[in-house]
């Protein structure tokens, strides 16, 4: 039985207001996975295949299985390809999405399917060939619940994803799967044969990955603050980001799960309201 990352981020998955998204290079992931007792680990970028050679490279140093993937940007939301032989463009429809990732002899799952931020598929997810059903940075929990419940009524396959993109965050909800290779891999996850280890990122790790990320981002931020902000909301967002990757208080642990206790609610009121 190996445990397999099947969502995770390396330094070439990208944001727009705050650039730095994930943060380990692609060795570093294989390295850390190594270490986390992972026998395989698809890279999932968002809408570039960058880290392929590199990871690559490294997952046959390191003798472990590297799964070639990629998070898709569909225009209904987020689709992971795994097991691709080239990569699919953002933007098309999800039909068409799924159609790319099959023809490049991969597998289609619905990445965090009904995610509060709205990334998600939804109900389209009889189209794909796998669900999402846990996904390790779903905090509210609520979404993971309404997906796997709307994965069985559909009769779909179901997997779980880290979504990781620090390297703590990586095998956090790994994948149980009776496979040695990526053929194998693939076609257990088809079959729906993988078991999975339900784990939530701490919320600790989240802080620290937030941190980094505004550290990483920094000058980038200030710039979108200056050309975007007026002047009082300009100075106040420069001192709170300043006194946030400054700080190791535990307030700010607190304010996070201040606002994940609000995000929960929304998320209740959001997903019961609208389905």
């Amino acid at each position: 039985m190996g445990r397999f990352e099947l969502h995770c981020h390396s330094h070439y998955s990208r944001g727009t207001k705050i650039p730095w998204e994930g943060l380990p290079s692609p060795s570093e992931i294989i390295r850390f996975a190594k270490i986390r007792g992972l026998s395989g680990v698809a890279i999932t970028d968002h809408g570039n295949i960058k880290c392929w050679k590199e990871a690559r490279g490294e997952a046959e140093k390191q003798g472990i299985l590297f799964i070639p993937a990629m998070e898709i940007e569909s225009n209904a939301g987020h689709i992971i390809g795994l097991g691709l032989t080239e990569r699919v463009r953002n933007g098309l429809g999800v039909e068409e999405t799924v159609e790319k990732i099959r023809e490049r002899g991969g597998v289609a799952t619905a990445a965090h399917p009904f995610d509060m931020r709205g990334f998600g598929i939804k109900n389209r997810i009889n189209l794909v060939d796998a669900v999402e059903v846990f996904n390790a940075m779903n905090l509210d929990r609520i979404s993971n619940t309404f997906s796997e419940s709307r994965a069985m009524k559909a009769g779909k396959p179901k997997i779980a994803g880290s979504d990781a993109h620090s390297l703590d965050m990586i095998g956090i909800a790994a994948n149980n799967i009776r496979a040695r290779d990526l053929e194998s891999v693939l076609k257990k996850v088809k079959k729906g044969q993988v078991r999975f280890e339900r784990n939530y990122v701490p919320m600790g790790v989240v802080m620290e990955w937030v941190r980094e990320r505004f550290i990483r981002s920094y000058g980038d931020i200030l710039l979108y603050v200056n050309r975007n902000y007026f002047p009082p909301k300009a100075w106040l967002a420069k001192k709170m980001m300043r006194r946030f990757v400054l700080s190791r208080s535990p307030f700010w642990d607190l304010l996070g799960g201040f606002s994940l206790s609000m995000s929960t609610l929304y998320s209740w009121f959001k997903l019961l309201t609208y389905y």
